[in-house]
């Protein structure tokens, strides 16, 4: 008797160091996946932010963004080249709303990782705003017979209280699904909470408090101030894992230019740039 034809791994333990390192920027991300330049050198924090990366992190700024924007983003953790990150995200202002689209890549050589996040912010009332946003990804492993999509899900509220402050609080995969039992994607529970107060018209303070089930609470904070009418400069730090961030914001007409750098005790230093186009 002929037995049924199976589907084999030539190399399977090829696998084994191509998922430990693809772990290595999820958790470096405070379970968001991946960060934009700007949260990156905030320490982590995001959930006040009404900035330009809102379709992958913070879905209820959609509903405050005043421009539409087109932003490409790059990241390389620990200086690693296999495992860094380019997207392209586009923020599209819809009368009360704002639709965010998100498209990333990265991974080892033969091992891919595609993401992309449809996501929708709106006011609900003056100075309310609440968003919501779905996360698909798949993983392949080039020339072997491997396939890992799946999917998860956000929601997000922002309040301002008034023109300095402004609550904020976002819930990554409150349910998910997954075809892998080893998904790259840390497919638990994320809770974020925080809030953000301007000062002298010219500085931003941020605090946020973070909940991961296998990290328990970290806390993020992150200062920026301006250095005159076209730079910003930010700096952060956040508790668990312990990490120090600093960069720099700089306007152009129609564009806005990041520049910053998160440093990890034990692991190393991770630049991430920014270039987007606001209209």
């Amino acid at each position: 008797m002929i037995s049924p034809r199976r589907w084999l791994l030539k190399r399977p333990g090829i696998w084994i160091p191509v998922f430990f390192l693809s772990l290595a920027h999820a958790r470096l991300a405070g379970q968001v996946y991946w960060l934009d330049a700007s949260a990156a050198s905030l320490g982590g924090c995001y959930v006040t932010s009404g900035g330009y990366s809102c379709a992958n992190q913070n879905q209820a700024g959609l509903g405050f963004i005043e421009q539409s924007s087109l932003s490409i983003d790059h990241s390389r953790p620990f200086l690693i080249k296999e495992l860094g990150t380019s997207s392209l995200t586009g923020q599209l202002i819809t009368g009360s709303g704002a639709l965010g689209i998100a498209l990333a890549t990265r991974g080892l050589k033969g091992f891919r990782q595609s993401s992309l996040w449809i996501s929708y912010g709106m006011q609900l009332y003056p100075g309310i705003s609440a968003g919501a946003g779905i996360h698909l990804w798949h993983s392949v492993l080039s020339e072997q017979f491997f396939h890992a999509p799946g999917c998860s899900f956000a929601l997000g509220l922002l309040i301002r209280i008034n023109e300095h402050w402004e609550l904020g609080t976002h819930l990554l995969h409150p349910a998910g699904w997954s075809s892998s039992a080893v998904s790259p994607f840390r497919n638990q529970l994320s809770v974020a909470a925080g809030c953000s107060c301007s000062f002298l018209r010219s500085g931003c303070f941020y605090s946020e408090l973070h909940f991961h089930p296998e990290q328990n609470f970290s806390l993020c904070s992150g200062l920026e101030s301006s250095l005159g009418p076209r730079a910003t400069l930010k700096t952060g730090i956040r508790s668990e894992p312990f990490t120090i961030s600093w960069g720099i914001s700089v306007k152009l007409p129609g564009w806005i230019l990041e520049f910053s750098f998160l440093f990890r005790t034990g692991s190393g230093l991770s630049p991430y740039t920014s270039m987007t186009h606001a209209w």
